[in-house]
């Protein structure tokens, strides 16, 4: 059967020739894979206005078939102007995304423009892709951009700052992609060769660059420096002032409307200075490494280059004259801050990898709520709390934790065979507790459960759980739990649950980068990044005890061989301890074994500690193969601390640094390995998901 794969409809609007140089790459991507896209072009803005060129033939020239042109602008220099013209746009826009029924809409940057086409497709329920969210320039622009960032489902951006900005800004991180500026594609492949005719066709013979929005005192510098040929572009207060002093006719300067993207920059590319207020100076200069003064406070927030001089006093002549002098014609490296030339596949890959399928609405990603003290006059003297659940392969725990970590009242019941009456058992727990709360002056804000296994925390279902707990595969314990006490329920794996307790309580508290690895009956663990817990694709991220150490090692319970958990779990420091007795070579003096006692890892790290060689070694191998995994996970998360949990921990600290001594990389063995002193790891984990996000009602 062949598989019939819907199009994307993706319309681009661009407004001016600024946005256009940033979009008509993405349009060029999106236009070479008809199979896959329909590309879709509105045009609006100061394309269509003959004071600025009539840019839209630009595109007309790139070969794009344009669907609509707006006349959007109103006449005027002032803000009610541009006020209207975005009234304008929002009255023509809705007829003309209504013909087109686009999936998904792209707007740029920080224009009243994009804003007009952004809140129209946000208000039709149409996915939106804000290229170059997230940055900051200094000015009113960066309100605009900012409300363009609330109205978008998907952001590109082009620094790590701009991201960790809509990061900032509770923006979901899995709708933001770090691609680079569109048009750094071009810039960092721009062919050189003609630079020569395209100078003399626009300047002459010397060239020099200065962005109109200086003072008018420039004009006498022209007649104490070498001011040769300049380009400008500017309001209309600004070209009339020129008119009035004559500047078209002096043979210095150069007044032109519009020059061809291809060719301009070219022009920055060759100058000896680019001066002026732009962001062309701060951004696209930076690919050639062309000298450049910024003038004022406008692009203050951008991230600049080395390239970059800023002059704050901008009508200050001593200071811009000796900035002219310290940067004209120097010579700097090329910076890649803005783009690495490679922004336009990832857009597209991008674009590829949204659902249309899955809800518009969007979810605001908020920060962990800090802890307060409600106002309410019945809750004012009450204890915010969790409860929280450990699902264990013995033992059902359910705890009373409040929001500073203390351990308020703990139940334990053995856990059942059978999956009913687990659920059954786990729900009158948690009623149970709940009912006590009120007694113990607690104030119950939602429930975190820590269970073995495989779990989607999303939907609060685990998947598959571990050989310890039967019959618990693909089972919903949000709903049960949640309907029972009328309250938000958390669910997650342990050994996230693990890192989580070390995030809010413990050795990562205000640590960004951090692995937890538990050792215990199995091995397991969590990993934070940018202070973020990874669950990975399918939910099973941090499955430490499964990193294979050895080819040929140990069977392990997952069915493999060599992994860590076969090496230094209980259970396998329990299977070599019983081989070791079963051969008469476990007990030494001061020893001891009951008739009916099991034979322990306990055991085997008492005949250790006894001087037992064969136990010794034993355990040698162990730390290794643990030592060995915990490189291995360095080598890919490169963490800044390593935190041992469980009751080995402690017997392994020592042979894991050695480990990490010998076999690391060196640019990662200043990683801090500490053993947890938190007695309570995953019930105080399976806590913080309640008291982090107790405001949150989206699980």
């Amino acid at each position: 059967r062949v598989r019939i794969v819907k199009k994307f409809r993706i319309c681009v609007a661009t407004s001016n020739r600024a946005d256009y140089s940033k979009l008509a790459p993405i349009m060029f991507g999106i236009k070479a894979q008809p199979e896959c896209f329909d590309l879709q072009v509105v045009v609006l803005g100061s394309h269509l206005i003959d004071d600025y060129g009539n840019t839209y033939r630009m595109i007309e020239q790139d070969d794009f078939d344009i669907n609509t042109s707006l006349h959007t602008i109103v006449r005027g220099e002032d803000e009610a102007a541009m006020v209207e013209s975005v009234g304008l746009a929002l009255v023509k826009l809705p007829d003309v995304l209504n013909r087109l029924k686009p999936d998904v809409m792209i707007v740029h940057g920080d224009r009243f423009d994009a804003l007009a086409v952004a809140t129209s497709a946000a208000l039709m329920n149409i996915r939106i892709l804000h290229i170059e969210g997230g940055e900051v320039s200094g000015t009113i622009d960066d309100s605009i951009r900012h409300a363009i960032t609330k109205l978008a489902h998907y952001h590109v951006c082009c620094t790590r700052s701009a991201e960790l900005h809509l990061i900032a800004m509770c923006e979901d991180h899995k709708r933001i992609l770090l691609a680079g500026c569109p048009s750094y594609d071009l810039l960092l492949n721009a062919k050189t060769k003609d630079y020569q005719s395209i100078l003399q066709t626009w300047l002459g013979e010397y060239t020099m660059y200065i962005d109109i929005n200086i003072s008018l005192f420039l004009l006498e510098l022209i007649s104490s420096w070498s001011i040769f040929g300049l380009c400008v572009a500017g309001s209309k207060e600004m070209v009339r002032a020129m008119r009035k002093q004559g500047i078209e006719q002096n043979p210095n300067f150069r007044a032109v409307k519009h020059i061809p993207f291809e060719q301009f920059i070219q022009l920055v590319a060759y100058a000896g200075l680019m001066i002026g207020n732009s962001s062309c100076g701060v951004r696209e200069a930076g690919a050639f490494g062309t000298p450049v003064i910024n003038l004022g406070t406008r692009q203050t927030g951008r991230e600049t280059g080395e390239n970059v001089l800023h002059v704050r006093d901008a009508d200050c002549q001593n200071k811009i004259l000796h900035a002219l002098q310290l940067q004209f014609a120097k010579q700097y490296p090329c910076s890649k801050i803005y783009g690495d030339g490679n922004a336009v596949p990832r857009i597209l890959k991008f674009l590829k990898s949204i659902d249309i399928n899955e809800p518009l609405q969007k979810n605001f990603c908020f920060p962990p709520v800090k802890e307060c003290i409600s106002q309410d006059i019945d809750h004012i003297l009450e204890t915010q709390s969790a409860l929280a659940v450990d699902l264990g392969g013995t033992n059902l725990r359910v705890a009373i934790i409040s929001m500073q970590g203390d351990l308020i009242k703990k139940y334990i019941q053995p856990n059942p065979e059978t999956f009913n009456e687990r659920i059954a058992l786990i729900r009158k727990m948690c009623v149970d507790a709940a009912t006590e709360s009120v007694n113990l002056n607690c104030r119950i804000l939602g429930v975190g459960i820590s269970t073995g296994g495989r779990v989607n925390p999303a939907e609060g279902i685990v998947l598959h759980s571990t050989k310890l707990i039967q019959e618990w595969i693909s089972v919903d314990l949000r709903t049960p739990i949640s309907d029972a006490l009328h309250l938000p329920v958390w669910v997650d794996n342990d050994g996230n649950c693990a890192a989580l307790a070390e995030k809010k309580y413990g050795h990562g508290k205000g640590v960004e980068n951090f692995v937890t690895v538990i050792t215990g009956t199995g091995i397991g663990g969590g990993i934070i990044h940018n202070s973020e817990l990874i669950h990975g694709s399918m939910f099973c991220a941090a499955e430490l005890g499964h990193i294979i150490v050895s080819l040929d090692g140990p069977e392990c319970m997952c069915g493999a061989r060599g992994c860590i958990e076969a090496y230094a779990s209980g259970m396998g420091l329990q299977r070599e301890a019983k081989k070791l007795h079963d051969e008469d070579l476990l007990m030494v003096e001061g020893m001891s074994i009951k008739n009916e006692e099991a034979v322990s890892a306990v055991h085997l790290i008492q005949a250790a500690k006894l001087g037992n060689t064969k136990a010794q070694n034993v355990l040698r191998t162990a730390g290794t193969a643990l030592g060995i995994g915990i490189v291995n996970i360095l080598h890919t998360v490169n963490p800044s601390l390593v935190i041992l949990s469980g009751v080995l921990a402690s017997t392994f600290e020592s042979m894991v640094k050695d480990v990490i001594a010998q076999r690391a990389l060196s640019s990662t063995q200043n990683v801090e390995v500490l053993v947890s002193d938190l007695l309570e790891p995953a019930l105080l984990g399976a806590a913080s998901m309640a008291l982090d996000y107790a405001t949150r009602r989206t699980y």
